[in-house]
């Protein structure tokens, strides 16, 4: 039975991806063998039928019009009557099939709304768009290449998919993108997703209510940190929200979050990591360990201590501490500069180890070629098979020969494969929740967390305010109220002199705002804020009240600046104070101008 399956699937996907030239092969043999039946055929009867005769008669056999002819009829003839309709036939029912599909994805592009767009639909596309169809959200898909072998598939799971260019501003039009909920361009090119952006932020200016959150990648990690800058700058009443998101730096920070370098670790002494491989995975692996020591460790006089083998490691960690200075003052690096191909990493352990023990605490292994990355993770869990040291072995995709050691990976209990763990890049980055992990996402779950916090102690907040829930259960529109106040950030900052960047130093979360006589930044942003607030609240409904009524839309605070009670001022001016720690965790830091 498994095998008559497996030949079906063989054959099938043999007709897929052969069928057109089975088809032109077979038409051709068809015609050839009708008008080699028509010679011998008049050639028989001697109708003194010419060239251009018969060849007028073999094509006639495709509207079944010659095919009726004085005997003798000769077997080439014969097949030739039946094959070329045959044919002819089969060809308009997949023409036919191929237009109505595509008409059938026209139609139902009349009626969508609050879909999902992805353009691209090579591995991280295909993932993206099957975890939204499978959450329930529609979904459009934009691919330049027509004989893309996914498409067929993602359509039968339910997406409309449309070829052609992406970044065409026609195209994004045709797909609706002013009733899109979101847009994500994970084409396998920087610049055209930059091109995606720029034109959907054109279009987008014409949407009549809701914000589009617009997601691209870029693949290369130093320009996503160069380009995070523009995710911010936005200007007001804007309907585009932009999030650049890089798989390599998402990845890092599941995989650390999943094996947390520093989790159980005794106090007062410091964790040792191997990197194995200093790609684009490695050096992000670097930076966010880096992170979560400062973090987690006030003592910086002692150092994170990372060891990477590459065959160019000293030339790679140079070049990542001349882009991250930070790192000279958090980390204590041993580079060494070794092929994982020689033999000399049989004998990798010996370099860490005290005695009979290693003074690893885990090693994290990214290599671009996944037989290498796994081939590496076996022979370092030979070397340390009397530890208990995991070993991380990242993985573009969790299939292929990670499948010999599934069951054993898997198992709980210690075994042969006991320390080694699979992180799936893709799996675990190119999820729906994506969505909730953009910088504007961060920022406004980060903003409501600061709100609640603040309630807690405010007696005169009802309790059956629906802001008072947690994120995930809040209604979408105080969702969007948060997702509108991060927006308005930037514009505050700008107007006192200051601007975002992405992170680089790693103290900004201490910075403050000058708060002397006059020259009062505090007061002076946290009277913008209240003042956009105020604005807001007023285009909604709501009025002034001495009481706060949700059901009736009013509230107390909704009052000009001078005439607000000292409480309210002092809760506005400390979120402004806390502005600088609720970046620096979203990744950017607040500089001067």
């Amino acid at each position: 039975m498994e095998r008559s399956m497996r030949r079906g699937k063989f054959l099938r996907n043999l007709w897929a991806d052969y069928s057109w030239f089975i088809i032109i092969l077979l038409g051709t043999l068809a015609l050839v063998l009708g008008y080699i039946g028509f010679l011998k055929n008049g050639q028989a009867i001697e109708s003194g039928r010419t060239f251009l005769d018969n060849l007028y008669l073999t094509l006639g056999l495709i509207s079944l019009n010659t095919g009726v002819v004085p005997p003798p009829i000769s077997w080439e003839l014969q097949v030739a009557r039946f094959l070329v309709p045959a044919v002819t036939a089969y060809t308009a029912f997949l023409a036919f099939t191929t237009l109505f599909i595509q008409q059938t994805d026209r139609v139902r592009l009349w009626f969508i709304q609050d879909h999902v767009i992805i353009c691209g639909l090579g591995r991280k596309g295909f993932r993206l768009a099957n975890q939204f169809l499978q959450g329930g959200t529609p979904v459009v898909v934009i691919e330049v290449d027509e004989g893309n072998d996914w498409i067929g598939n993602i359509r039968s799971a339910g997406a409309i998919v449309m070829v052609g260019d992406a970044a065409d501003p026609e195209l994004l039009k045709k797909v609706k993108l002013n009733q899109a909920s979101c847009l994500i361009s994970v084409v396998g090119d920087d610049g055209k997703n930059a091109e995606v952006a720029v034109n959907a932020e054109r279009i987008s200016q014409t949407r009549k209510d809701s914000c589009l959150t617009c997601i691209i990648h870029i693949f290369d990690a130093h320009l996503w940190r160069l380009l995070r800058e523009k995710e911010l700058q936005t200007v007001q009443n804007s309907r585009f929200r932009l999030e650049l998101f890089n798989i390599f730096d998402r990845g890092a920070h599941l995989m650390l979050q999943e094996n947390p370098p520093l989790s159980d670790h005794p106090p007062g002494q410091v964790p040792h990591i191997l990197i194995i491989g200093l790609g684009k995975m490695g050096q992000q692996l670097v930076i966010g360990s880096a992170r979560s020591w400062k973090l987690s460790s006030p003592d910086m006089a002692k150092k994170l201590e990372i060891s990477v083998i590459d065959i160019a490691a000293e030339q790679k960690l140079q070049s990542l501490q001349n882009q991250n200075p930070r790192l000279h003052n958090l980390v204590e690096f041993q580079a060494i500069n070794m092929d994982i191909l020689s033999g000399d990493f049989d004998k990798a352990a010996d370099i860490f180890r005290t005695g009979d023990d290693s003074n690893l605490d885990i090693v994290y292994i990214c290599l671009d070629d996944e037989t290498f990355c796994l081939q590496t993770g076996l022979r370092l869990n030979h070397q340390f098979r009397s530890q208990s040291l995991p070993i991380v072995m990242r993985m573009v995709e969790s299939g292929g020969l990670a499948l010999l050691l599934g069951d054993d990976l898997d198992k709980q209990n210690q075994n042969s494969f006991g320390n080694l763990k699979i992180f799936d890049l893709l799996d675990q980055t190119c999820t729906a929740e994506l969505l909730q992990m953009g910088t504007h996402e961060v920022l406004a779950r980060n903003l409501h967390a600061v709100y609640l916090d603040g309630v807690q102690h405010d007696g005169n907040s009802p309790q059956n305010d629906p802001a008072r829930h947690p994120w995930n259960d809040l209604p979408e529109d105080i969702k969007e109220n948060n997702r509108r106040q991060a927006d308005r950030i930037p514009l505050m900052l700008i107007e006192t002199g200051y601007r975002i960047a992405p992170l680089h130093e790693w103290d900004v979360e201490n910075l403050t705002f000058s708060e002397d006589g006059t020259d009062n930044e505090v007061t002076l942003m946290a009277r913008m804020e209240h003042e956009h607030w105020c604005r807001e609240k007023t285009a909604a409904g709501w009025k002034y009240s001495s009481k706060k009524d949700v059901d009736n839309k009013t509230n107390p605070s909704i009052l000009p600046w001078d005439e607000l009670p000292g409480t309210e001022k002092e809760k506005n001016e400390n979120f402004i104070r806390g502005l600088p720690k609720l970046l620096a965790r979203a990744g950017f830091q607040i500089e001067k101008i």
